[in-house]
């Protein structure tokens, strides 16, 4: 019996050694329910390099390319004058985002293309002996900067809102002719065909008060002309942002921009 005891004493002391040694093997934020270890999930956005999980006063930065599709509404032309039509003007280019504590700034360059196939036009004031067809292949080269802000629905998605400014370069031509009435007659300006020279084929619309005949190019702001030289961007929009690991984010936006026209937009973006 005393053997007995001796082995027994025995047997428990090591089991106790080796439950103390495990317990101080266990890890700092880890429990142990029915002997297996769970980890404690609040820490795991801070460890897994790939989550979308952003800290506080922590600074982020993303670059990518965006994609934007503006409409000029035919009312916009129709406050400066009569006739015009609506106009795509698809926009691309380069960004750059900082982004800290829910807030972003965008930095971007984007090039526009405002052309439009050759459409009737004239001044409110202007009798219907004034409708020329006006065409361009006018470019703008913006650079502009977004500022928005964002209330996350999880770490992965977010609704964001915020506005954008920006000034443009603007390059390319402004071609314009005068017009007589075409099948549709004098009532219907988008029949109008263009004159060919002073007087032909019809005197009275092709007239000679103005030298917008064969191949007449607007002059620029600089030249005394209405073709602009510069053209700002002033926006509001808001969106969905992205962002399914640390190293992709995307944008969905929707804005309007107050000089052009509501526009849409897609950008890819690659954290740094």
């Amino acid at each position: 019996m005393k053997r007995l005891a001796i082995l027994l004493g025995a047997v428990a002391g090591v089991l106790l050694s080796t439950g103390a040694r495990a317990e101080e093997g266990t890890p700092e934020g880890e429990s142990k329910i029915a002997g297996v270890a769970s980890k404690d999930v609040s820490t795991t956005g801070f460890e897994d390099k790939n989550s979308p999980f952003e800290k506080a006063n922590t600074t982020y930065r993303f670059i990518g390319a965006r994609f934007r599709y503006i409409i000029v509404p035919q009312f916009y032309m129709g406050l400066f004058g009569d006739g015009g039509t609506t106009v795509g003007v698809p926009a691309f280019g380069p960004e750059f985002t900082i982004r800290r504590n829910g807030f972003e700034y965008v930095l971007s360059a984007m090039y526009a293309s405002y052309a439009m196939d050759p459409t009737p036009f004239k001044a409110k004031s202007d009798p219907r002996e004034a409708w020329e067809i006006v065409d361009t292949d006018v470019k703008a080269l913006y650079l502009m900067s977004d500022f928005l802000w964002s209330a996350e629905a999880n770490p992965s998605l977010a609704f964001i809102y915020g506005a954008g400014f920006g000034i443009a370069a603007v390059f390319g031509d402004i071609h314009r002719v005068q017009a007589y009435p075409g099948s549709g007659g004098a009532g219907d300006p988008y029949t109008y065909q263009p004159c060919a020279s002073k007087g032909v084929p019809e005197p009275t619309f092709c007239g000679p008060d103005n030298d917008h005949y064969g191949g007449y190019t607007e002059p620029s702001w600089a030249n005394g002309g209405s073709k602009p030289i510069v053209f700002p961007w002033l926006s509001l929009q808001t969106g969905l942002r992205w962002k399914p690991v640390r190293q992709f984010m995307a944008r969905v936006d929707v804005g309007w921009n107050l000089l052009n026209g509501p526009f849409f937009g897609l950008a890819l973006n690659y954290g740094l």
